[in-house]
């Protein structure tokens, strides 16, 4: 599809708002069939994020447009890809689903992304999909919190218990 310099400012420039506003990942492709690309749109929605696919020169000037600087000199090098997300509490639902996506389709590599506006690895990557999810680790401290209050309960029970008996002795 053909466009004029000013339709790429005008992509550019939105593409711009949307990097600086929300957690992002990139990646280039080669040999992604149409019907796994759209595998991943569905896959992703749940977690309110997209998939697109942007020129190159696009997403060099959205870049320097949002001030995001990357670790990785051939960001834009290929066909690229970007996943976006609306919810920042999903990055590791999403970096978990990117990751197995990848494993599926050896021709996807994942070359980092931003996360309040600072550098993602691909390793960064690699390791946000090996955690839980917000809500995971939140019901996880929960939990704990819960079995702490128990067992501090149960001390205390003891106690009182132990000064009734003191008591009833005397």
């Amino acid at each position: 599809m053909k466009i004029n310099k000013t339709q790429k400012k005008e992509l550019s420039d939105t593409l711009a708002k949307e990097l600086a506003a929300k957690d992002s990942f990139i990646a280039t492709f080669s040999g992604m069939k149409f019907k796994d690309a759209n595998g991943l749109r569905d896959n992703l929605r749940a977690t309110k994020s997209r998939f697109k696919v942007v020129r190159n020169t696009i997403v060099e000037h959205a870049l320097v447009t949002a001030a995001l600087k990357s670790g990785d000199a051939t960001l834009t090098k290929g066909p690229t890809a970007l996943v976006t997300m609306e919810d920042p509490d999903e990055i590791t639902r999403v970096a978990k689903e990117l990751m197995a996506f990848a494993k599926t389709n050896p021709g996807v590599k994942w070359k980092g992304g931003f996360s309040d506006k600072k550098w993602l690895s691909p390793e960064d990557i690699e390791k946000l999909s090996k955690i839980g999810s917000k809500t995971e680790l939140l019901s996880q401290l929960a939990g704990m919190l819960y079995t702490n209050i128990a067992q501090i309960r149960y001390v205390l029970d003891a106690l009182k218990e132990q000064k009734e008996k003191a008591e009833a002795a005397k």
